[in-house]
């Protein structure tokens, strides 16, 4: 923090110096002393005053006077007999010249002569001109700045896509070169810790497939001898491939952002293809709310069918003999619902029932199903789309997911 606003003052206040004494400059040798006439006027009055000595060698039309024809003030008159030469305006704002001769009794008047005119246009540019210059050092000094946190933006955008390959350019000169270093570290070992986890995924998916079916292989030999122990191992071994696979699928769908391909597809059609796989699979009635014959949505089309997937299946699970299923719209966002009549989800549990391996006690717990990935699985697809997902209360009591998504992206 002090060497940011260090550097920043140390940079305007350099820059407002350099700029003053620029513009003093440049004032002073090419805008206020540019000629004009009355400027002119009075070095021939000063070389008139200094060649003529006697009123006789004055031309017949310059006019002269005897100084106390005029009433002059104290000021004016001291700096006539000075010998300077003064400067007096008319009722129209015209300049005269007044001065005497050495005789010290004869005035001499030269004009009318027109004032200077105001150097406003000159004086506002070169105003303007200051401000852009030092516009132009601020962004000197910003650049640096600014290439770090581009840098900073472009790392996090790649670490979000899954994209490991991650390097930054470092600038001794910006002001936050200790950060950008501080922060290509944490990113080199959150892109290693990333790597890792892939490579255990691998390793977990051929590792532990291999023992597993020989446990199967066994199992199913010993069958004949010992039926019921056999029964109850052969359901761990399907108990623990289930979990791998779970394990397996939610891992793989951490890495799966950067392969994303969003294009618009009919919503309502999916949901169509999907109730079938429902009915499929379950003698419940379902209930369909969709007021819409064709629905576009830019996404990723095989993801947003997992998660409406996801979300009927859990209503199957959990719901006693009705399932919801409708659709909404607005100008921006798509809203699709799933609802059940089970025994629905307390406002406490709400957040951690997308998180993975949660599982509630009472109404959501293992012996129906499911390892606590499903709805986790949800909530990353939706994010993934920048929309968000939520929990209401169904019309019959028990839980209501309601997704909603941008319409385009």
């Amino acid at each position: 923090m002090i060497r940011l606003l260090v550097s920043l003052y140390f940079v305007v206040f350099v820059s407002i110096i350099a700029i003053n004494q620029g513009s003093e400059f440049i004032w002073q040798h090419w805008v206020y002393q540019a000629p004009d006439d009355l400027r002119h006027a009075k070095q021939v009055a000063k070389s008139l005053q200094a060649s003529v000595s006697e009123p006789a060698h004055l031309a017949s039309s310059i006019q002269r006077y005897s100084i106390d024809e005029i009433a002059w003030l104290a000021e004016q008159r001291e700096q006539l007999l000075q010998g300077d030469v003064i400067t007096t305006y008319t009722e129209r704002n015209d300049a005269l010249l007044s001065f005497l001769l050495k005789d010290n009794a004869t005035l001499v008047q030269l004009g009318p002569f027109q004032p200077a005119e105001q150097v406003l246009l000159p004086k506002y540019l070169l105003k303007l001109c200051s401000f852009l210059l030092l516009a132009v050092l601020l962004m000197f000094w910003l650049r640096p700045l600014w290439r770090d946190l581009m840098q900073l933006k472009y790392v996090t955008e790649q670490l979000s896509k899954g994209q490991l390959d991650i390097s930054i350019a470092r600038s001794r000169f910006s002001a936050i070169a200790t950060l950008t270093s501080q922060f290509h570290t944490m990113a080199t070992k959150v892109a290693n810790l990333m790597s890792n986890q892939k490579h255990l995924v691998n390793a977990v998916s051929h590792e532990l497939r291999t023992p597993l079916a020989r446990l199967k292989f066994a199992l199913a030999m010993l069958e004949k001898q010992a039926p019921e122990p056999v029964y109850q191992m052969s359901q761990d071994v399907l108990e623990m491939e289930v979990l791998i696979d779970e394990m397996l699928s939610y891992a793989r769908l951490e890495m799966a952002q950067s392969t994303l391909q969003f294009k618009p597809f009919d919503i309502v059609a999916l949901l169509n293809e999907q109730m079938k796989k429902l009915q499929r699979i379950t003698k419940k009635q379902i209930e369909l709310d969709c007021p819409f014959s064709q629905l576009s949505l830019v996404a990723e089309r095989h993801y947003i069918a997992r998660a409406l997937q996801n979300l009927m299946v859990n209503a199957h699970k959990y719901g006693q003999e009705n399932i919801y299923i409708g659709v909404k719209a607005t100008q921006s966002h798509i809203m699709l619902l799933v609802g059940d009549d089970g025994k629905g989800i307390d406002e406490k549990e709400h957040a951690k029932v997308f998180e993975p391996f949660s599982r509630l006690e009472k109404s959501r717990n293992k012996s129906s199903g499911g390892f606590g990935l499903g709805l986790a699985i949800v909530a990353k697809i939706v994010a993934w789309h920048g929309g968000q997902c939520e929990i209401q209360t169904s019309q019959w009591g028990g839980a209501l997911f309601v997704i909603y998504l941008p319409r385009s992206h």
